[in-house]
């Protein structure tokens, strides 16, 4: 009998917690609301949220426990948001998330750094920890004043349970403040933010310590020799948790926003790029992380009138009928998928999902441009349970797609990354998972591959029109 590894996801919805054991196979999971408290877009105490945390794992363990204590724990999440802690580690405030946009004015300051936002791999907005910094020293400057450190929201579980002040390097690269090429602070940018003293980084893995008090250690759910490592950005934790399934994997997440992954080694002279955003991989490998986002559930808006009909034809064994035979239109052209006015159709639907593939395509030809290797890609999410969304997918990538079957890859990530640092070798993940692999229709390709090119020069033309030839230009990734 082994002692199981726990792993937590907190997210922006909802916090995950889960445990696996020495087969990498997922034994018991539980999901409850992400905790805010009123403070004008719904802050997060960090100190009940660890409360909250434990008394999962707590519930877990005595379920499932099997009368050992966790072997080793680690928490992953959302990447911007954080806290100032006092030298006793107690938060000196709230956690403001990062879809808070009262930062908005201080980022449009921040922007005038801009020459600097190539070696942070993304621009500085409302949502990046810069912004929020140089927004707290405006209006409660006493949360840094009366800090320590800053930790991340992701981290703070971790540095309560050790009493270890750091940051996982996937985090630090969401402050829009940490070079991702040169895996250091940038010091100007740190500056201009009114960046507060920030603890060591480190990758993911990384050993912090043992869980040296608290309700876990009373519960026996944790002990002496209860190790906590280093999780991170959920985004990069959960991809490197595919990626165990296959080295150079590509990744097609699809919930909410659709977010596409890849890795690179090729690193070249710091650019922004309009359709990614570059970070640095999960476990602190060399290269870089190539990350592009796209507003899946913002493109399927138009449609809500008809919810019904879209539920029943991503429920369907295939999409009839032939590819759009007029072009697809471009995000922010004046064209519009559903005519006003009129009930949209299931051509109108699937022109849609057909807008919203070609520009996934269009962001893993930038990951592939990067320097990523062709590979199989993997997609997972809500989306990916839709076999006919899936299958044309396939069709307008011009290859098979793996779905796996896993809604909780960052919570069983981080717990795999815990057990990594027990045994120093990485632990078993995909024995028992449920891959389907969907081909792409055979004569949807050549179609959809002339539509595509079409698609990507009037697409990187409205790019252009937008931003600017300028490799400094701010692209709001």
């Amino acid at each position: 009998m082994s002692a199981l590894s726990c792993g937590v996801d907190i997210g922006s919805t909802n916090v995950k917690v889960t445990f696996v054991d020495e087969r990498g196979h997922a034994v018991w999971t539980k999901a409850v609301p992400t905790p805010r408290v009123s403070d004008d877009g719904g802050a997060t105490d960090a100190l009940g949220l660890v409360a909250m945390i434990e008394e999962m794992i707590i519930t877990g363990w005595r379920l499932h426990g099997r009368s050992l204590p966790l072997r080793a724990i680690a928490a992953a999440g959302v990447g911007e948001d954080g806290v100032g802690v006092r030298a006793d580690l107690t938060p000196t405030g709230l956690a403001l998330p990062w879809f808070d946009e009262r930062a908005a004015t201080q980022a449009k300051d921040l922007q005038r750094t801009s020459a600097y936002a190539a070696q942070a791999g993304i621009a500085i907005d409302y949502s990046r920890s810069a912004a929020k910094w140089l927004w707290l020293r405006q209006n409660r400057p006493a949360d840094l004043l009366s800090s320590s450190f800053w930790v991340a929201l992701s981290d703070y579980p971790a540095v309560a349970w050790t009493g270890r002040a750091f940051m996982s390097e996937t985090l630090a690269a969401r402050t829009a403040c940490y070079d991702v090429y040169a895996r250091r602070w940038i010091e100007p940018l740190l500056t201009a933010a009114g960046a507060p003293t920030l603890p060591p980084v480190v990758p993911a893995g990384t050993v912090l310590g043992n869980v040296w008090k608290g309700l876990l250690r009373e519960s026996g759910a944790a002990s002496t020799a209860t190790i906590v490592t280093a999780g991170g950005h959920d985004h990069p934790v959960a991809a490197a948790t595919i990626r165990r399934l296959h080295p150079d994997a590509l990744v097609d997440s699809m919930g909410t926003a659709n977010l596409v992954y890849g890795e690179t080694t090729e690193v070249t002279e710091p650019r922004l790029n309009p359709y990614l955003a570059f970070s640095v991989p999960a476990m602190g490998n060399a290269g870089l992380s190539c990350l592009g986002v796209f507003e899946l559930a913002a493109t399927i808006q138009p449609l809500r009138r008809q919810t019904d009909l879209v539920q029943r034809l991503l429920a369907a064994e295939r999409i009839t009928g032939i590819p759009s035979i007029h072009p697809i239109p471009v995000p922010g052209s004046s064209e519009l998928l559903v005519p006003s006015g009129n009930e949209p159709t299931e051509v109108d639907v699937r022109a849609v999902l057909e807008a919203a593939t070609f520009y996934a395509r269009r962001m893993f030809d930038e990951i592939l441009a990067a320097g990523a290797r062709p590979a199989p890609i993997f997609a997972t999410g809500g989306w990916a349970r839709s076999h006919a969304f899936i299958e044309l997918r396939a069709s307008i990538f011009g290859q098979p797609l793996t779905v796996v079957d896993e809604p909780e890859l960052t919570a069983i990530g981080a717990a795999l990354i815990a057990a990594q640092g027990v045994t120093g070798v990485a632990a078993p993940f995909g024995e028992e998972l449920n891959l389907r692999k969907i081909e792409p229709v055979a004569a949807w390709i050549e179609p959809y591959a002339e539509l595509y090119q079409d698609y990507r020069a009037r697409l990187d033309a409205a790019k252009a029109q937008k931003y600017g030839a300028d490799l400094d230009e701010k692209y709001p990734i």
